[in-house]
């Protein structure tokens, strides 16, 4: 049988389920994977006491990266600056990488991925996206004769559970991030999981695998669910909506638009019956149409799965090293990609004022698809404004945020309008 020998650097949550899995647990991944994985030694800053089995500590993470006798260094302890100084450091000592963190490949992905082309080693990062969901394999190997068109995806499991708690429960948002909290689905700071932050950086790395852009995160443009209200989860379930937050991506003509929005999803399609902390990934290829892949997306066991079929795989010769030297595909800088629109808006309850606001639609040239007059809200405004839900035809984000800035500079609205993407789906 195969062997494979590792150092592991990170001893949270998911270095935890590793270093667990592969101690506790040794005989099914031998059985299923054909290889026995050997843990020569782990990196843990705070010593022997925060790894309670029987394996070699190291206080020093650098000794791990550097550390001869180890085929594989795995590196799970996230952030950029630390781990790409270890990852490089083992990529020049002719060590493979398995890797968990989106952070640093969505930042710093062609450049690691020309060393460890330079050095002859193979980065594993499958954990990187959809936790135990293998959607990097799919586009790497399953749909590698297709060319993609679009991609479209529930990709943060903490903003899929919380939205699930608002929509199914009537939570308000406070409560269900605090429940997520509770459950460890989402951090005690979970602003880069509400803010849009960890969608968008998995989506630059789907988007490197699905349209030969450069692994850039800042061109990705995104937006969180924090505005998202009991009122726009109510008008959702009316329309015949679920609200998600979809990352999505697409190429036309060699430019590509990727971006990570709170989004209209219609129930008759696959992503808005994801529910609770599951992700899912539709992928759309030019020949075959949709496929969807369905898992697990936080959580340590998920991803730490994730981490040992990397491991797996490399035991096996690994995949064909990225290829960072072809003519990239370049991102949009506008934001080119059209969708419907969802608009949230209070209008002053008075004659005439409804046709002002359909009248400045129409002279933009956008079209109004369907516009609903809520009932008044017994407390939302001594001046007797009338809440106004108007579902536009397709527009470009530019074009939606300068309707928005229009619309509220209006004396008949009252307060901030909201906007929402609804998914294009084929």
């Amino acid at each position: 049988m195969k062997s494979l020998k590792i150092g592991v650097c990170g001893v949270g949550n998911v270095g935890g389920a590793v270093i667990e899995n592969l101690t506790l647990s040794p005989d099914t991944v031998e059985f299923n994977g054909g290889v026995k994985i050997e843990i020569l030694q782990v990196g843990a800053r705070k010593g022997k006491s925060a790894v309670p089995y029987n394996v070699e500590v190291s206080t020093d993470l650098m000794e791990v990266s550097q550390n001869p006798d180890i085929d594989v260094f795995v590196e799970l302890i996230g952030g950029c600056e630390l781990a790409k100084e270890l990852i490089e450091k083992s990529i020049k000592n002719g060590k493979n990488i398995v890797t968990a963190n989106k952070a640093l490949i969505s930042t710093h992905g062609d450049e690691l991925f020309n060393l460890a082309k330079e050095n002859g080693v193979q980065i594993g990062f499958e954990a990187s996206v959809a936790g135990g969901t293998p959607v990097i394999k799919a586009l790497r190997e399953g749909l590698v004769a297709n060319k993609v068109k679009w991609f479209a995806g529930i990709l943060n499991g903490t903003t899929n559970y919380i939205l699930s708690k608002m929509t199914d429960e009537n939570s308000s948002f406070e409560d269900a991030l605090k429940q997520a909290q509770n459950l460890g689905l989402a951090e005690a700071d979970p602003t880069m999981d509400v803010d849009g932050t960890d969608a968008a950086q998995k989506a630059s790395i789907l988007s490197a695998l699905a349209f030969n852009t450069p692994f850039d995160f800042s061109s990705v443009a995104y937006g969180g669910i924090e505005k998202i209200s009991s009122d726009d989860i109510l008008y959702a379930e009316q329309l015949g909506y679920s609200i998600k937050h979809i990352a999505y991506g697409s190429i036309e003509n060699g430019e590509v638009n990727v971006s990570a929005y709170p989004t209209f999803v219609s129930k008759d399609q696959l992503l808005s019956q994801v529910g609770q902390q599951m992700n899912a990934l539709e992928i759309y290829c030019e020949d075959i149409g949709s496929t969807v892949y369905y898992g697990p997306g936080a959580g340590p066991k998920p991803t730490a799965s994730a981490v040992i079929a990397d491991l797996v795989d490399i035991s096996n010769g690994g995949w064909p090293v990225l290829d960072n030297n072809s003519k990239k595909n370049q991102f949009s800088k506008q934001g080119n990609e059209k969708f419907s629109r969802y608009f949230n808006l209070e209008v002053k309850n008075e004659a005439g004022a409804i046709a002002k606001v359909s009248s400045l639609f129409a002279k933009k040239d956008i079209s109004i698809e369907a516009l609903i007059q809520k009932e008044s809200k017994q407390n939302i405004d001594p001046q007797n404004y009338v809440p106004v839900v108007i579902i536009s035809g397709k527009i470009s984000d530019l074009q939606a945020l300068a309707m928005l800035k229009e619309i509220e500079s209006m004396e008949e609205i009252n307060k901030s309008v909201k906007q929402f993407r609804i998914h294009n789906a084929i």
